[in-house]
């Protein structure tokens, strides 16, 4: 799968035709998703929430561009990121379309895609559609950078103040929303792999290196930020490429992560933060690092991510401090973290 696009996603799919949908799987899937639409179309005044959803998440898509950060038109693009956002959590709470599972063409062993899943995802969809997931990725990679730079911080917060009729509070305030709006919607796309395999993945790569350093360097007593902002959704992104790193290019995700110390780096993050983590979060990187020693390349290659013995045993503090836990309240989910349990017995045979 590709890994670094930019372009119009119907130029990267077999299946040309409306709606679109970047998948392997033939014309099909195409049907598939045609058939929830029609179904939608079909549902009447029912439906009308979902297509008054759609068009203002269009719009509002079609609104993202970069930006200087602070500038008047940047912070009018945090009022159309913010509304997309409120679509996304709007979305998330309509009931399940249960009639997309008997459309022609579907792939009754998964819950679906972006085009043809029970979940209404249509801000998302929208977002892969308009091929704006890239450019969303760059503008929240330059605002950290920025953010991370306290004198360029300083000194765009004091123009901005001069030019325009903002205080210091209400700029810190826009920037705040930003980043929470946008990682917001990056979180919810990544979770889908069509999305990823449009993605520019070196950079999401190099994202998360560069927050999770900040984080190993500055934050290492405490995140001090709020669960939406990138100091915890990170470990979010760094996840999804852990599960869906066998549908990408594989051999180049994994050497690009050894590169950045990827691996390294969460679990760091974990041992140092993992009392500040909402359970799904635990939960969810428990589940990204089993889905990491399930792939069938890294377990060829797995001792090239270590450095040394003291990091094997650093990364094997995972299992009192992130999986027993998840464990003593689950239990049910021990199936679902089984290749972590048994990465754990590995390193442990290695190191004898």
């Amino acid at each position: 799968a590709g890994i670094s696009v930019d372009r119009e996603p119907q130029q990267r799919t077999p299946c040309a035709d409306p709606p679109f949908h970047p998948c392997a799987a033939g014309c099909d899937c195409r049907m598939a998703a045609a058939a929830k639409y029609a179904q939608d179309d079909a549902g009447g005044e029912a439906d009308r929430p979902l297509k008054v959803c759609a068009e203002a998440g269009r719009k509002c898509v079609r609104n993202i561009h970069q930006y200087p950060i602070l500038s008047p038109e940047w912070i009018q693009l945090v009022d159309s990121l913010k509304q997309l956002t409120r679509l996304v959590q709007l979305e998330g709470r309509m009931p399940a379309n249960s009639k997309v599972s008997e459309a022609h063409g579907r792939n009754q062993d998964s819950e679906g895609t972006l085009w043809d899943q029970e979940a209404h995802e249509n801000a998302i969809r929208i977002l892969v559609e308009e091929a704006k997931v890239n450019l969303c990725l760059r503008m929240m990679n330059d605002f950290k950078k920025w953010q991370y730079n306290p004198a360029e911080k300083k000194a765009t917060i004091v123009d901005a103040m001069r030019a325009y009729d903002y205080s210091e509070v209400q700029l810190e305030q826009k920037c705040r929303q930003f980043e929470e709006s946008l990682g917001q919607l990056l979180w919810r796309a990544f979770v889908h792999v069509e999305t990823l395999q449009l993605m520019d993945i070196p950079l999401l790569i190099e994202h998360c290196y560069l927050v999770l350093q900040h984080c190993e360097t500055l934050r290492k007593e405490s995140l001090e930020s709020s669960p939406k902002e990138q100091e915890l959704l990170i470990m979010y992104y760094a996840s999804s490429l852990f599960r869906h790193a066998e549908a990408l290019n594989n051999a180049e995700l994994l050497a690009k992560s050894r590169e950045f110390k990827l691996l390294h780096l969460v679990t760091s993050h974990v041992l140092a933060h993992a009392k500040e983590y909402p359970e799904e979060v635990s939960l969810d990187v428990a589940t990204g690092l089993a889905a990491l020693a399930d792939n069938e390349d890294f377990s060829t290659e797995w001792q090239a991510f270590f450095d040394d013995q003291s990091e094997m045993a650093t990364f094997l503090q995972l299992k009192d401090v992130l999986v027993e836990p998840i464990l003593a309240k689950s239990p049910e989910k021990k199936k679902e973290i089984r290749p972590l349990l048994d990465f754990f017995n590995t390193i442990t045979r290695k190191m004898g």
